[in-house]
């Protein structure tokens, strides 16, 4: 005996093994299938805008860097009320400004603000000589800025026009301010350099800046920038490790159509601001500051944050001046901390690897369970791995393909799995019932509820199938069955299952069917009445009528998906389930048709025709159970 137990249980495990093993392999394919899609729809950029907030959030949490090398002067609110709000600004307001830095000793003067008309002759003689003064080696150290139109495509790309100074007399180094918008309206990234519709490549104000800083002039920065493909600076850098200005320049790299994401250093206020009238005030007093002020040996980035600028724009760290923008792009290239994208194949290595974990998990778990689980441990390792690379290396590893993945596999695995239910469902109840019970989740993880359970069974049944051919049993069997599904579920009842000649019902099984009770006392009445109809139409066939016994409690169950791995199915269990099926078998101790207790008497409140049968002692039960035939439809008056 124990060896037939043990070879039993050892088939039973082959057996789990067996439907895990399939559960297993339908869920690498259904986890692989998502993993290669999601990593498709990352490469042609569908995901770009969950992408760029996601490197948003990094940026966030990662908070501001120093870069001592910067330093910017505001021409504020203040500032331009004091000159009475005029616009062009003033030049020779903008001469005192560059007179007063380059005696203070700045390494490079960049304007971020466009100069390219000419006002009155005498403001601009002004400006021009104060430019012209501020000059080292005969260059000078200002670097205005210039705004690039797009002109015309040339093999796909875009080729640029650029505005043009005020004065002829100027061929300074000089940079394009134009920052690309993202689909958002944020500013995240900037191109270093563009081609001209000239053919000649257009430098960035920021490269421009550390190119001045470097030693370039105008010539010699346009010949090293039309020389190949591939552009090669020597460019000042800041060692962001020792925090420290290395003593020589070092080589910088990259095509004309690169774009870099700039690494933001902070929010607004990251930088070192001063206001535009207190420096502009000592030209005019004919003073200089002292040796060790502000501005000396820096780069100096002049620029306008008045309101009527207008010169603001959205981006990772908030709102932003355009000349705060241009700080962080010259501190992303000055520190070479430009964001790197992780290649595509990392995301998709790590998509494929969580797809191999998660179809473990599918096999053990529901998919409901996975996705939850997914969303929380593998984030939790995800992003802080994520976030390490980008603080300490600066490179983005794309952490939103492979939790768009997860989530899109875990949804389609629920569908899948939501879809299998309802089908099984549909065999027992209609299409109605079986959606809300869908659709309600929590029911499907178990749940405690109030429902009526429905018993019946056949009267006889031994004796039926003695004495009649098997052919037949299965054919009365079958038309009895066929009429109590119609009626059960046409008062919204679920049919849990065919036992032999039994039949378990439960009404109740959906949230929003309050009157369960009803529902299951009016199907025991019409299914009576159904059997009535169907022992004439046997009679006439030459069978001997059957009868049926029907019983009804109402009380609480857990309702959910129960089973074994392969073999589940949703079901209802409890006491109340086990005090159904004892009052139906009453019926033949009372030769009755319908048993209701006094539970399912009260949730209908009396609405029926019924007789006080007696309390009555049923197993697994202390208390005796009070309980009542159903005579009709309608009270006793």
């Amino acid at each position: 005996m124990a060896g037939v137990e043990g070879f039993t249980e050892k088939m039973r495990i082959i057996e789990v093994l067996k439907r895990r093993k399939r559960r297993f392999f339908k869920s690498l394919v259904l986890a692989l299938s998502v993993s290669l899609l999601t990593s498709l729809a990352s490469t042609m950029g569908y995901f770009e805008g969950f992408e760029a907030k996601a490197l948003d959030l990094l940026l966030w949490a990662r908070g501001q860097i120093k870069s001592p090398e910067i330093v910017l002067v505001h021409i504020d609110d203040r500032a331009f009320r004091n000159l009475e709000e005029k616009q062009p600004l003033p030049r020779s307001y903008l001469a005192s400004i560059i007179e007063v830095l380059a005696k203070s000793g700045a390494k490079v003067i960049a304007m971020d603000i466009e100069i390219k008309v000419k006002t009155n002759p005498r403001e601009d003689e002004l400006l021009l000589k104060a430019i012209q003064a501020a000059s080292e080696n005969g260059v000078t150290k200002v670097v205005p800025v210039y705004v690039i139109r797009p002109e015309k495509e040339d093999d796909g790309k875009v080729l640029y026009s650029r505005t043009s100074f005020f004065s002829p007399k100027l061929n300074p180094v000089a940079g394009f301010a134009n920052a690309p918008i993202d689909p958002d309206g944020f500013v995240r990234q900037m191109p270093l350099a563009v081609r001209g519709a000239d053919g000649k490549v257009l430098p960035s104000l920021a490269l421009a800046v550390l190119a001045r800083y470097a030693g370039y002039d105008s010539a010699r920065l346009e010949e090293a920038l039309n020389q190949e493909e591939e552009i090669a600076l020597l460019l000042p850098e800041w060692d962001k490790f020792q925090g420290r200005l290395l003593p020589q320049v070092t080589p910088l790299s990259f095509r004309f159509d690169d774009i870099w994401k700039i690494n933001f250093a902070g929010a607004q206020g990251s930088f070192m601001a001063i206001p535009s009238d207190p420096v502009a005030s000592l030209s005019k007093q004919n003073l200089s500051l002292a040796a060790d002020n502000p501005f000396r040996g820096k780069i100096v980035l002049v620029g306008a944050t008045f309101g009527e600028s207008r010169d603001f724009f959205p981006t990772p760290q908030g709102l932003m001046s355009g000349v705060e923008i241009h700080a962080n792009i010259i501190h992303t290239i000055l520190s070479r901390s430009q964001i790197l994208g992780a290649q595509r194949w990392v995301a998709l290595s790590l998509s494929l690897l969580f797809a191999l974990v998660i179809s473990v998990l599918l096999s053990l778990f529901r998919p409901v369970m996975v996705t939850i689980l997914g969303f929380v441990a593998i984030p939790l390792l995800l992003i802080p791995l994520s976030y390490l690379a980008f603080a300490r290396l600066g490179i983005w590893v794309d952490f939103v393909t492979p939790l768009l993945a997860i989530r899109l596999g875990g949804l389609v695995g629920d569908l899948l799995e939501r879809k299998h239910i309802r089908k099984s469902l549909g065999q027992y109840v209609d299409r109605e019932v079986a959606d809300q019970i869908v659709q309600q989740e929590e029911s499907l993880s178990g749940q405690k509820r109030v429902v009526s359970v429905f018993f019946t069974d056949i009267r006889d049944y031994t004796t039926l199938c003695e004495g009649s051919p098997p052919e037949k049993v299965v054919g009365i069997l079958n038309e009895l069955f066929a009429m109590m599904t119609q009626v059960i579920s046409r008062h919204h009842g679920m049919i849990n299952d065919f036992i032999g000649d039994a039949v378990m019902a439960v009404f109740g099984a959906t949230k929003n069917n309050p009157d369960h009770a009803m529902d299951a006392v009016e199907t025991a009445l019409e299914v009576q009445e159904g059997l009535a109809r169907l022992n004439e139409e046997w009679k006439n066939r030459g069978y001997q009528p059957i009868r049926i016994g029907v019983g009804i409690h109402t009380g609480e169950v857990i309702a959910g998906i129960i089973g074994s791995e392969g073999r589940k199915k949703f079901t209802f269990t409890g006491d109340t389930v086990n005090t159904a099926s004892r009052v139906e078998g009453l019926n033949k101790e009372f030769s009755t048709g319908t048993l209701i207790t006094r539970e399912t008497l009260e949730a209908v409140n009396e609405k029926f025709n019924v007789r006080r049968c007696g309390e009555v002692k049923v197993k697994g039960r202390d208390k005796p159970v009070e309980v009542f035939e159903v005579l009709g439809p309608e009270p006793v008056p």
